[in-house]
């Protein structure tokens, strides 16, 4: 399998978390791409140029990653990422929604630069600060299995303190911060670091 990926893309690291958690990271070339670029390469995996991209090995290309991770919990071993019935995706559900919001500051940023401060860029830092909050609340101490939820969770929390590093995230889900804390040794959490 090749993976398309950029290095602090939050989509890319759920993906590159569930495959080290399930034990395939070794079995998928890795692939970093400006996705900004237009690679002839990458256009052809994926004409709309985002990352992740997994082009599995019988040649089928998958382009958004929860249906990446939906593949690898199909091919590969277990734990599953998307267990846990409603409530786990539920949670996982609310992290993602927190790095969307986040993804959509740094691309609005591009075209507009007081993007901030106008009604979509108050918006999606709204929806940041309030996604927290209720992943947050909705956080288990122990984080469960480490499966989808404690992946996003984790992703959510290290990507928001990494673009926008003079806000306390953290101070708004400690259970969450104190969770990441302990993991932070866990190969997918220290592997996956965004680093730009």
């Amino acid at each position: 399998m090749k993976l398309y990926a950029n290095p602090t893309s939050p989509f890319v690291r759920i993906v590159r978390m569930a495959l080290i958690e399930k034990g395939l990271n070794e079995t998928v070339d890795t692939t970093f791409v400006d996705a900004w670029a237009d690679d002839p390469a990458f256009l052809d995996a994926n004409p709309a140029g985002r990352v992740p991209t997994l082009v599995t090995d019988d040649g089928a290309r998958l382009t958004e990653a929860l249906l990446i991770l939906a593949h690898l919990d199909a091919v590969g071993t277990t734990p599953a990422v998307l267990a846990g019935g409603p409530a786990a995706l539920s949670a996982a559900g609310v992290a993602i929604g927190v790095f969307d919001a986040a993804v959509a500051v740094i691309i609005g940023r591009k075209s507009a630069p007081d993007f901030d401060t106008g009604l979509v860029g108050q918006k999606r830092f709204r929806t940041m600060q309030e996604g927290l909050r209720r992943l947050d609340a909705a956080f288990p101490e122990s984080g469960g299995s480490f499966g989808l939820p404690a992946i996003a969770a984790i992703t959510a929390l290290d990507y928001l303190v990494f673009r926008f590093p003079d806000r306390d995230w953290r101070g708004l889900c400690p259970t969450v911060a104190a969770f990441r804390d302990a993991q932070a040794d866990r190969p997918s959490v220290r592997d996956t670091v965004p680093r730009g």
